[in-house]
């Protein structure tokens, strides 16, 4: 029977790893080293396509600046993009960290997850954190075709009706300060290029928050393995050598999270401000809709859906972490070492350190506290802007 769950276990494992790897191929971070030179610039192409379009978002939000409700509208989108262009630049700034914790990490948990005794303890609830990558990646996914079908549906309708020439929409809120001719080869580069920005948007998004998920999952299957055998030292092993080794692994702990946490940082700075301004931007944009089409109220759920989902996912990761760190100082409490001077002074060691935890440039803790704090600032965003409203 046990040999069954360590089955499964190492099956949800790969399962978990061959989604994250299809995610990070799209930006080029899943590579080694015999990797071409297109592969490893993948994320940088990405980064370039948001270069004009954001430009339009941002004239437009201009040119319209008068207008709350195209105002509320342009200013969603040029925070999505906002968002989105400072992740793949953190990621960019940031490669090497990002390329240490895989190595870090990634190797060190394939060898726990097949140890038979130690198997089922670091896989618990495997399950949820694998998924988990899967239901970000389809929330953005939703909501970038929401945006794009418009435009692409106009353009099929127009072709199977005869019409020419075909006018292209573009998909996003736009004022290009050049003003591209209609049906022209340039106004089409226009297109083409928010296209591919809505392609990047997905893929950016959802590697590079699945990728959060995914190292938070491994550090916390590392801290119960330190757990467990500082709770139950084997007979056939030096108990001080055993809490050595804890040691050591603590302190690969301490800093993969100082990296994970370097990485990470200013993206949970920018989405917890940024994601309250969109949220209050749909709900907005809605209460002021005197009809809503079935397109509008996909759009509008899968992006609020998306940016509550997003803050969730640091939030409650971050909580995890701290979580687990903290069951192993219950550990060490519990554990077997009363009379034993020299485990003491080992211990000593690992009980002086604070529980691990994600912060925010020293300021602020990655907790659930997080996500309340979005959903109350959503609130006064939106009751701030309803003061902006002239009077009928």
């Amino acid at each position: 029977m046990d040999s069954d769950t360590t089955t499964v276990a190492q099956l949800e494992y790969k399962k978990f790893k061959r989604v994250m790897k299809s995610l990070l191929a799209t930006v080029g971070l899943w590579s080694s080293e015999n990797s071409n030179f297109l592969f490893r610039s993948l994320l940088c192409l990405h980064i370039s396509f948001f270069v004009i379009p954001t430009i339009g978002v941002f004239n437009f939000f201009m040119t319209h600046i008068g207008n709350v409700k195209l105002v509320t509208k342009s200013m969603s989108t040029l925070f999505g993009f906002s968002t989105v262009l400072m992740k793949a630049v953190c990621i960019q700034v940031y490669r090497k960290d990002v390329n240490d914790l895989h190595e870090s990490l990634d190797s060190y948990y394939d060898e726990l997850i097949k140890k038979p005794k130690l198997s089922n303890i670091v896989s618990n609830g495997i399950t949820t954190f694998r998924r988990l990558p899967i239901l970000i990646t389809t929330f953005v996914t939703l909501t970038c075709i929401s945006y794009a079908i418009a435009p692409i549906s106009s353009i099929i309708s127009q072709w199977r009706h005869g019409t020419h020439p075909i006018k292209y929409n573009l998909i996003y809120p736009t004022v290009y300060p050049w003003h591209p001719i209609p049906n022209t080869f340039f106004y089409h580069l226009h297109f083409v290029n928010e296209l591919l920005i809505t392609c990047s948007i997905v893929f950016v998004t959802g590697s590079f928050d699945s990728l959060f998920i995914y190292h938070t999952f491994q550090m916390i299957g590392i801290l119960r393995e330190i757990s467990h055998k500082i709770s139950f030292f084997e007979e056939d092993t030096d108990p001080q050598e055993t809490v050595q080794e804890c040691v050591k692994k603590y302190e690969l702990l301490l800093e993969c999270c100082s990296k994970l946490q370097r990485v990470y940082q200013a993206i949970i700075l920018w989405s917890l401000k940024t994601n309250a301004v969109i949220l209050c931007a749909v709900i907005f944009q809605l209460s002021h809709a005197t009809t809503i089409p079935i397109t509008v109220a996909i759009l509008s759920a899968g992006h609020a859906g998306l940016k509550l989902i997003q803050v969730f996912l640091y939030s409650w990761s971050g909580t995890r972490i701290t979580s687990e760190s903290e069951k192993l100082r219950v550990a060490i409490y519990d554990g077997n070492w009363i009379g034993n001077n020299r485990l003491i002074k080992s211990l000593t060691v690992m009980l002086t350190q604070k529980p691990l935890t994600i912060r925010v440039y020293n300021f602020a803790v990655v907790s659930i506290d997080m996500f309340q704090a979005v959903i109350n600032t959503t609130i006064s965003y939106y009751l701030l802007l309803k003061t902006f409203e002239p009077e009928v």
